[in-house]
């Protein structure tokens, strides 16, 4: 059922209040290690939980009930990232030749459920659907893992004196092309089940990370 907008008049009273939070605790494991005088490499783990109770600047992040902020509002924030593992390493070719690169795996990032009515009355689509008796907490949708692997090539050459040197670099980002998404649709609906298109990833270049990229470089030092 729909609420009624109890001021007529007003299609929309606003108010700022100073009640947002937020809170992070995270675990973090490094280890580095060199096999040899021509290979290194840098293992990094991170377990996260990011918790608020508004995200600000993002869509569909009004709360449930106007008339219920703070602590009742409480969950995942939107950038929260559960689990992020991360690989780097250089290798020495011959001919002086430094390959190397990062590989980064990482969790979803969570999304918000939606029914796309203003079931309370103030206005905004951003209520949250009731799902098995209950309304569903902030930011409960979770979305596809981001995985990203960047390799580079690079060369120094000395130029006429050991004090000027060139460097030479060509690395790639993201170099799989992997459609890595950061935006879905939430909206549910107000049934009992999820609205076509729940789920699905959304356009755009804010709900997608970076494609692939190529960077070359030239640096001389002196």
């Amino acid at each position: 059922m729909t609420a009624t907008n109890p001021q007529p008049p007003y299609a929309l009273i606003q108010s700022d209040v100073n009640d947002g939070y937020s809170y992070y605790d995270a675990l973090d494991v490094n280890l580095s290690h060199s096999f040899s005088q021509k290979l290194s490499m840098l293992v990094s783990y991170t377990w996260s939980h990011a918790i608020d109770n508004v995200d600000p600047d993002i869509p569909s992040q009004n709360p449930n009930d106007p008339l219920q902020t703070g602590k009742v509002e409480n969950g995942n924030a939107i950038f929260d990232q559960r689990h992020r593992f991360v690989l780097s390493g250089v290798y020495i070719l011959p001919a002086k030749v430094h390959f190397g690169g990062v590989a980064t795996l990482g969790s979803g990032l969570p999304y918000n459920y939606t029914t796309g009515a203003s079931n309370s009355g103030d206005g905004a689509t951003a209520d949250r659907p009731v799902i098995n008796g209950v309304v569903v907490g902030r930011d409960t949708g979770l979305g596809r893992p981001i995985y990203d692997i960047a390799p580079f090539l690079e060369r120094a050459f000395a130029l006429g004196s050991e004090r000027v040197h060139l460097l030479l670099r060509a690395e790639a980002f993201n170099v799989f092309n992997r459609a890595n998404f950061v935006g879905y649709s939430g909206t549910w609906g107000n049934g009992a089940t999820p609205g076509a298109g729940f789920g699905a990833p959304l356009a755009g270049i804010t709900n997608q990370l970076p494609a692939r990229s190529l960077q070359f470089m030239a640096k001389v030092t002196f």
